[in-house]
């Protein structure tokens, strides 16, 4: 049986009068199609990245989510496909994918709806084709992956990957301004893939694969089997403070890289940082626990640095409303 509000709600779905509606309207998305495709890769990003998801939706401008969802969930669905579970590993699908992404450049169509909505984001913003190509060649090599052996294999892996992919975000957002400075997003690509890979420590052990490097198990005395059984031994602990004072300090350089850039800028980076911050808080907490637990929602929050965070962002936004009117302004 219908209640009374239910005609009422489908007329404000199909006026765009919900939340998501407005914000497909900010970003000048028309057409029911069209609007179903971007609505799909929002969903795909909050399922796959739910962490990364919530700042995106609270903080950045309305016009600037559905480009950005969509590349973050054609990004997502590529790293699930390369990160399948060693025991589970095929690469027949992540090579098709490839495929259908390669032949979607070219001829603008594809089947997935969420496919759809990053293709027309490819082409309504503008994005560079040849990073599209470096970042599935990455994925595809990605897949022969279980571990990696020195600090330098873990930071050709951010090359590869996470590079390829800030570069396409930054272009589906800010579709004029000029890429940040290498040093910036190598800092902020690094800052989030360590970070995530601390909070998916457990996740990954138990699918076959290890983000820590190998060397840095030698330096504190512990072995993969340690980490896959969950031990709690002085060796763990250490190393794993390890990591995450290194996680820290990528957060930190990356931070400090991007307070000297413009207010767009920061908008579209520190909100991120900022919740990479609060992940970080729960990691930390977890100690050794984090060999048997994944951290998820909701995180273990501190007060302080989140407010003053979340302060610089709402200032950021302010500036840019002051000074080049509403942001995020769709360019197509």
């Amino acid at each position: 049986m219908p209640t009374p509000w239910e005609p009422l709600s489908r007329v404000a779905r199909s006026q765009g009068l919900t939340p998501w509606g407005h914000v497909l309207n900010a970003a000048g998305l028309r057409g029911s199609r069209l609007r179903d495709d971007y609505t799909a890769a929002a969903g795909t990003a909050m399922r796959r990245f739910p962490l990364w998801y919530a700042p995106t939706r609270l903080f950045l401008p309305a016009a600037w989510q559905p480009y950005l969802l969509a590349v973050v969930a054609f990004g997502l669905h590529g790293d699930h496909l390369a990160d399948a579970p060693v025991a589970e590993r095929d690469p027949g699908p992540l090579y098709e994918w490839n495929d259908q992404v390669r032949r979607g450049l070219v001829t603008g169509r594809a089947g997935q709806p969420f496919l759809r909505a990053f293709l027309h984001t490819v082409a309504a913003r503008g994005l560079c084709h040849a990073d599209v190509h470096t970042l599935l060649a990455g994925q595809a090599q990605q897949i022969t992956y279980t571990e990696y052996p020195t600090q330098e294999d873990y930071r050709q892996y951010i090359e590869r990957i996470n590079m390829p992919l800030t570069r396409l975000l930054h272009a589906a957002v800010l579709p004029e301004a000029p890429q940040p400075p290498v040093p910036a997003a190598r800092a902020h690509a690094e800052a989030v893939q360590r970070t995530d890979d601390l909070a998916d420590l457990a996740k990954d052990l138990r699918g076959g694969k290890l983000t820590l490097p190998l060397a840095d198990l030698v330096r504190f005395g512990v072995t993969r089997t340690d980490l896959e059984a969950g031990r709690d031994t002085p060796g763990v602990r250490e190393l794993l403070a390890h990591a995450c004072r290194e996680a820290r300090t990528a957060l930190t350089a990356a931070e400090e890289a991007f307070a000297r850039q413009g207010p767009e800028y920061q908008l579209l980076y520190r909100p991120g940082l900022v919740f990479q911050h609060q992940v970080m808080n729960t990691v930390e907490h977890r100690g050794a626990l984090l060999t048997r637990h994944p951290v998820s929602l909701p995180l273990r929050l501190c007060a302080g640095p989140l407010l003053d965070g979340l302060l610089r962002v709402l200032h950021g936004r302010l500036r840019m409303a002051v000074s080049t009117g509403e942001p995020g302004r769709p360019g197509a």
